[in-house]
């Protein structure tokens, strides 16, 4: 090598070292970019689906707590409404609330927001609810309307509750009370902790105005906390379903929320998963990824280095290198060889042959030709390997594929082991008539070996074979699993029909 020869192929070494190491980097960039967008995807989704599952819950939830207060409410109406025909009703309020885990207590208000009923067990004297806002809300509107009301602490009882209340009308539709349901706070805490969302995700059940009913995780001061204002609270007025990236208002951990409203209530679900759990693994995985990369840099630089030091210092590495990639192409080849073709017999493998015969198939589909699959077995092999033992079994596969092999020597034809004691031809434009010539040529030619099989009908090794087509313009939907069950099922029908023959596959008639 020349000078000046040397000292440009030292150029592009370094030339290609650089590029190397900036593909390399860019490559790695590209690809945690790449999983970035798919975590934040699998995320998105994942938010979604929850966010989906919970709000059908709670939906049907509310919905049985409507039905219950619908029900007290028509039983209440269809009296005379007066105190004494309400206080017939207390066994029905304790059996609606028996039926019902999810609910506290059931109470009947008359207009003036005393209790007239309620299926607490220790009742007190005297109850009155006239200043609740669900009671004010009910009094000021004439909605039949089921209301949801921020959570409360029972005034009875100390239990913190969400009301679900229904107005009372009377005979002229005046306001007449309230029937009030109170939804358990642990009870709907206990259907959310149900959900997976990692130790710093959170869900959040509100309603349409931005009130929080639950969240998990739980604190008491959160529970009839208002989010308006809030991102998350726009954007709930704004879509019925979604997602978004924010920091919570909650308690300002930065997460990604999907959230959903209830089909038939003014609930709104909220999933948030935090983004530092979100992100860990692919943060690891960036780590090792990048720590990867700086370690192949380095060792391409120093390998760079040496190419150049010997460059220079042997100006005949050229031809060396030279030799070493021939080498090289001469052993993939051979590796190529060895991965596509069977090391018993030299035929192709399993593999090779799935890829090949579906490109095959797939072009005599496309373009309405004809393709012929034979399927080949050994008669009797095992008694044959148990007899002479496997050394004489390899010698005779080794030998039955050769023939084979011979019977199938025009340009496409391919011929592959299928497995143990099966061996396969896929015949590009081949009729049944040609396919049918192929086998027959082919049992000749293994007869014609003439190896000894005492086990055999006929004394020597001998193969049965199975015939399947696709005629020119047939089903595009046969391919090459229906052509071999066609061809198993003909070599099923030679081996009942005597061995060391061949069958061709006919689709079965019915008659009425």
């Amino acid at each position: 090598m020349r000078p000046a020869r040397a000292d440009s192929t030292v150029g592009l070494v370094v030339a290609f070292i650089v590029l190397t190491v900036l593909t390399l980097v860019a490559s790695n960039a590209w690809l945690a970019w790449r999983s970035y967008g798919k975590e934040i995807a699998l995320a998105q989704e994942s938010s979604r689906n929850i966010a989906h599952a919970v709000s059908q819950q709670f939906d049907s939830l509310f919905s049985d707590v409507d039905r219950a207060l619908e029900t007290v409410t028509f039983q209440i109406e269809r009296g005379d409404l007066s105190r004494a025909s309400i206080e017939e009703l207390q066994p029905m309020l304790v059996n609606v609330l028996s039926r019902s885990d999810h609910l506290h207590s059931l109470f009947v208000f008359d207009k003036d927001g005393y209790s007239i009923i309620n299926t607490q067990a220790a009742r007190p004297s005297v109850l009155r609810n006239a200043d609740r806002p669900y009671f004010q809300s009910h009094l000021a509107s004439p909605s039949m309307q089921t209301l949801i009301g921020a959570p409360l602490e029972g005034r009875s009882t100390g239990t913190r509750v969400i009301p679900v209340s229904r107005r009372i009308n009377d005979f002229e539709g005046r306001f007449a009370g309230v029937v009030m349901a109170s939804v358990r706070i642990d009870y709907v805490l206990g259907m959310l902790d149900g959900f997976e969302v990692g130790e710093k995700g959170a869900i959040a059940l509100s309603l349409n105005d931005g009130t929080i009913l639950a969240r998990r995780p739980f604190l008491v001061s959160d529970l009839g906390r208002s989010i308006a204002g809030s991102a998350m609270f726009t954007a709930q007025q704004t879509w019925r379903a979604g997602t978004l990236r924010m920091n919570s208002p909650i308690d300002g951990v930065l997460r990604l929320v999907g959230f959903e409203h209830t089909k038939n209530h003014p609930v709104v679900v909220a999933v948030a998963r935090a983004e530092s759990e979100i992100f860990e693994n692919w943060w690891h995985a960036l780590a090792v990824q990048t720590a990867t990369v700086l370690l192949m840099a380095v060792f391409i630089g120093l390998s760079g280095r040496y190419l150049v030091v010997v460059i220079r210092q042997r100006r005949d590495a050229q031809a060396e290198l030279h030799a070493a990639h021939q080498e090289l192409i001469g052993a993939n080849e051979r590796l190529l060889h060895l991965s596509e073709h069977d090391g018993l017999t030299g035929v192709l493998n399993r593999r090779a042959f799935d890829a090949r015969a579906a490109t095959i198939v797939a072009n005599c589909t496309r373009y309405e030709r004809t393709v012929s699959v034979i399927l080949f077995d050994v008669d009797h092999f095992k008694a044959y390997n148990d007899h002479f033992g496997h050394q004489a079994g390899d010698d005779s596969l080794r030998a039955v594929a050769h023939a084979l092999a011979g019977a199938a020597r025009r340009p496409g034809d391919v011929i592959a082991r299928y497995g143990g004691e099966e061996f396969v031809m896929v015949l590009p434009e081949t009729d049944e008539a040609g396919a049918a010539t192929i086998a027959a040529n082919a049992l000749q030619a293994i007869s014609a070996l003439r190896i000894t099989h005492p086990q055999s009908l006929h004394d020597i090794v001998t193969v049965s074979a199975g015939i399947a087509t696709i005629q020119c313009g047939g089903p595009a939907a046969a391919g090459v699993d229906t052509l071999l069950q066609q061809a198993d099922r003909a070599l099923y029908a030679a081996k009942h029909g005597g061995r060391n023959t061949f069958r061709v596959f006919e689709e079965p008639t019915f008659k009425g």
